[in-house]
């Protein structure tokens, strides 16, 4: 019977800071995005950012919700997630597991999940597109660490969770050479620039700033939504209108005309 060893680690959620006794561990995203992707959300505005953010912590928490309970889930992107891990055939064994060196570094794995007594990683993704590099290497060190503090253990596969409203994909990612995570650890760690042995393979999909078009895609989306909210309230204030014989109301900024169907 598998069993996971516990870290020692206090994770705190409100700020998403780590710390082993008094002393406050990096993150593993935090140093991916100094070292490896500096200028990912360079041109994404705070407002996009945030809000998804709030998003990708909602569906995580309904995707959890519904290893540990089994209940119904609660959203489409839920829903998803079940159907694809089900499908796969896998069984959650361990969600938001912390791992760490208990030196420098810490992290919570999205899912931690088993077949065959096997152990696979996964990682949800909310974002417009997966980004399968930046993925390899978050994956990649997800599991060295899950191995550094479970020995006995082997992660088998790492996979990409893609949920995306009703759409979804369970992407298996390749998994970088421990060597190379190592050296990326110790860059961090001395302040050095990590630069990759292998480079990254150039295709015309790479010429283009993902993220750029991932905010656009995510702008289109909240205009297609606030256009029918828009539209909703609009007609409130037409039937409000109608029904109280008002043919005519200016509040400044707002003028607005009925004409009664003739």
């Amino acid at each position: 019977m598998i069993e996971l060893v516990r870290s020692g680690v206090v994770f705190n959620e409100e700020n998403h800071t780590y710390f082993l006794g008094e002393k406050q561990l990096k993150g593993i995203t935090g140093m991916i995005s100094r070292q490896l992707f500096p200028d990912k959300y360079k041109a994404v505005p705070e407002f996009i950012l945030k809000r998804a953010a709030e998003k990708g912590s909602r569906i995580h928490a309904q995707c959890q919700f519904v290893d540990t309970t089994g209940f119904t889930p609660e959203s489409v992107e839920a829903e998803n997630y079940l159907k694809e891990r089900t499908k796969a055939g896998y069984k959650a064994f361990a969600n938001e597991y912390t791992v760490s060196d208990n030196e420098y570094f810490a992290s919570n794995i999205d899912c931690v999940w088993e077949k065959n007594e096997k152990i696979s990683l996964g990682d949800i993704k909310t974002t417009a597109s997966l980004d399968r590099e930046y993925l390899s290497w978050q994956l990649s060190i997800y599991a060295y660490l899950f191995e550094l503090q479970n020995p006995l253990i082997k992660v088998d596969k790492l996979f990409g969770i893609w949920l995306r409203g009703d759409k979804s994909e369970l992407v298996e990612i390749g998994r970088k050479p421990d060597a190379e995570v190592k050296r990326l650890l110790e860059c961090e760690i001395k302040g050095e620039h990590f630069l990759p042995n292998t480079p990254v393979p150039v295709d015309e999909k790479l010429l283009i700033p993902m993220q750029l078009v991932d905010t656009i895609i995510d702008i289109e989306e909240q205009a297609s939504y606030i256009t029918e909210v828009q539209k909703g309230y609009k007609e409130q204030l037409k039937s409000a209108m109608r029904e109280n014989g008002v043919k005519s109301w200016d509040a400044g900024r707002l003028r607005v005309s009925y004409t009664p169907s003739s």
